[in-house]
């Protein structure tokens, strides 16, 4: 285990009905002017908005709105409420969504107080100095943005999808009721069980001691959200899979899987050149498709720990490490595939000749590598890893 400081100030209110209480904290939190950002009407059609906008009023705190945050959340949205809340003389930030706005808030209260474009730190032309405060109210359990302390954003113009990490921008509370997330669509719900799901897996498979006690939170956590998701698929409205799956989104993605290793994220930089080149591209389903093939390129490297994996996940017994591995691989991409996640990049619409410019994205046209050695990705590897996923090779 290597030395490390650690820090997840988010604090949690879990249950039912816990967002009436969105005023009283929102007023403990000296807030006066609030900026409410959100994605679709959703949430005001399901009353949501009304009965948040309404304990903020009874507070006594005013607020204004941002809405249309789309999936794979874009720049120009980003310096829209920038704009905004320098005009409003905003203090406060409030996130009513899943990651995609949370990021939006993100970005836009560490935009608020830097006189350059607010990209320019996901571009790491700029680092983080001061950030407004946030809050969340969760809607969507899949990014763990709500207790994490990065931010992706894609700028379409530039067709770059990158994020970056500051403390400044870890949210100060997150509200998880998982009856906010019963009205999810079944594939979003199930995407985002995949991103839960990759955020501990990466970190599980970087180099560490074989007993970093990380490494089994990782696969517990894990096995845990693919055992809800089993259920979510018989019944969706069931409140002990979804709250499973919500408390799982912020302990996978706020550091405590990875405590006490260093790690380098590979496959979620693979996916962000995926929807940064075609943005319909659901971020969680893009995880889960290339996963598998990264671990084939890879399984040499990461023999042990697949087997691992499928020993404590897949209750593997009596095979060795290198029969385990595969098993390992398929059984994951088995489960991928039982949710509803894609298999292939003909499925997303791509050809052969798409290969070249994902390539491109993911390696800054071929002038670096992802990740660090030993899970370091080159140019090669990354064509080998995405040309594993097209079926059709014409």
């Amino acid at each position: 285990m290597i030395d490390f400081d650690f820090v997840a100030p988010t604090k949690i209110y879990f249950g039912r009905d816990k967002e009436e209480q969105v005023g009283e904290i929102l007023l403990k939190e000296k807030a006066q002017t609030v900026l409410i950002v959100y994605g679709s009407d959703r949430i005001r059609k399901e009353g949501l908005l009304g009965r948040v906008e309404s304990r903020l009023l009874e507070n006594g705190i005013s607020y204004r709105e941002l809405n249309g945050i789309r999936p794979n959340p874009v720049a120009d949205k980003v310096r829209e409420g920038v704009a905004l809340a320098r005009k409003e003389n905003v203090d406060y930030l409030l996130a009513i969504g899943g990651g995609s706005v949370i990021d939006t808030a993100k970005a836009i209260a560490a935009g608020y107080y830097y006189d350059g474009d607010p990209f320019d730190f996901n571009l790491k032309k700029a680092t983080v100095g001061q950030a407004l405060p946030i809050g969340v109210i969760l809607t969507l359990a899949s990014a763990g943005s709500e207790g994490s302390n990065s931010c992706v954003i894609q700028d379409d113009a530039l067709g770059i999808k990158q994020g970056f990490n500051s403390d400044l921008v870890r949210p100060r509370f997150a509200i998880e009721n998982p009856e906010l997330t019963f009205s999810c669509p079944n594939y979003q719900t199930f995407a985002g069980i995949s991103d839960i799901i990759m955020h501990s897996l990466e970190r599980y498979f970087d180099p560490g001691d074989e007993n970093e006690l990380a490494d089994d939170w990782a696969l517990d956590l894990i096995k845990n959200t693919m055992v809800a998701a089993k259920r979510l698929l018989v019944d969706p409205k069931d409140y002990q899979a979804r709250a499973r799956v919500m408390l799982n989104s912020t302990l996978s993605h706020n550091g405590l899987t990875g405590l006490g290793k260093k790690f380098f994220f590979v496959v979620h930089p693979l996916e962000h050149a995926l929807s940064g080149y075609a943005p319909k591209v659901t971020h969680g389903a893009g995880v889960a498709l290339i996963w598998p093939a990264w671990a084939m390129v890879k399984r040499k490297e990461n023999e042990a720990k697949l087997a691992k994996l499928a020993r404590r996940v897949f209750d593997i017994v009596d095979t060795s490490d290198e029969e385990a591995s595969i098993i390992a691989i398929g059984s994951m991409r088995d489960f991928f595939v039982s949710i509803g996640m894609p298999q292939s990049l003909d499925e997303l619409g791509l050809r052969v000749s798409d290969l070249d410019p994902l390539v491109n994205l993911a390696t800054g046209n071929r002038t670096r590598v992802i990740g660090c050695y030993p899970q370091s990705l080159d140019a090669e590897d990354v064509m080998e890893i995405f040309s594993r996923l097209l079926k059709t090779k014409e």
